[in-house]
């Protein structure tokens, strides 16, 4: 059907035939006081089937307005009870341990992700794809780290003690690419420190994946073991959002 075919026939279902219902139904109601308080010998009346036909008109667009309200109601309540369901899916606190990608995420880790493909369904499965950040129920090993808290863009890990990390990488302007920091093969980093990763890009087939969710579980796109270290800097605790309320 044409775009704007359909758009006209939605206009007429939702809006057209509905005010023209409302319209018809006011007038009525004051053509009804005009015939019962108007006292003459003679009045304007309506032959009997103009006012059947018009009650009926009135009553059908006074219907579909009801459906539509209904329909409109309806709507905005599934979006809202999607919503609650949709954050508790961004917010949560994982039930289990978990495998994305080279990571084993351990149960009662909290977790901040984000799924635009996540429309609030009541049933859809645990899943890990979008992670922004997380917050280990216990010390976990990223990208050769010893980690409390990771966010993934940018790459940035939250070092649960004191450790020496390494190796360092630098960028080199000269062939615009990373490469190993010669003078500075490790650094000593304290715990609550923030260690910085730049992450190469991981090739995967575009057209194959457009319009569907990034891989999960163990296929994840998530490889730590290719993060290269650029330094520890100080700086606030990694930003992980408390676990939506159920």
């Amino acid at each position: 059907m044409p775009v704007f075919l359909s758009s006209l026939l939605h206009f007429i279902w939702t809006a057209l035939i509905p005010l023209t219902g409302l319209v018809l139904t006011a007038l009525l109601v004051l053509y009804a006081l005009y015939v019962r308080a108007f006292r003459a010998p003679q009045k304007w009346l309506l032959a009997p089937r103009a006012l059947q036909a018009l009650c009926g008109v009135a009553g059908v667009g006074m219907a579909l307005l009801l459906l539509n309200l209904y329909l409109d109601h309806s709507a905005h309540q599934a979006r809202q009870d999607g919503a609650v369901v949709r954050a508790g899916r961004e917010r949560f606190v994982l039930p289990r341990d978990y495998q994305y990608g080279e990571l084993l995420i351990p149960q009662g880790s909290l977790i901040n992700r984000k799924d635009p493909f996540d429309k609030g369904e009541p049933d859809r499965p645990l899943a890990l794809h979008g992670l922004e950040a997380v917050r280990f129920a216990q010390p976990v090993e990223v990208a050769g780290v010893w980690a409390s808290a990771m966010q993934t863009v940018p790459a940035r890990v939250e070092l649960a003690r004191d450790q020496s990390v390494g190796p360092v990488y630098r960028f080199n302007s000269a062939s615009q690419a990373w490469e190993l920091h010669k003078l500075v093969p490790a650094l000593a980093c304290k715990k609550g420190q923030i260690a910085v990763f730049q992450v190469p890009h991981i090739p995967y087939d575009v057209q194959a994946e457009l319009g569907k969710p990034a891989p999960d579980g163990p296929q994840a796109r998530f490889l730590p073991s290719q993060w290269m270290l650029r330094n520890c800097e100080n700086g606030p605790p990694i930003s992980v959002e408390p676990a939506a309320p159920r």
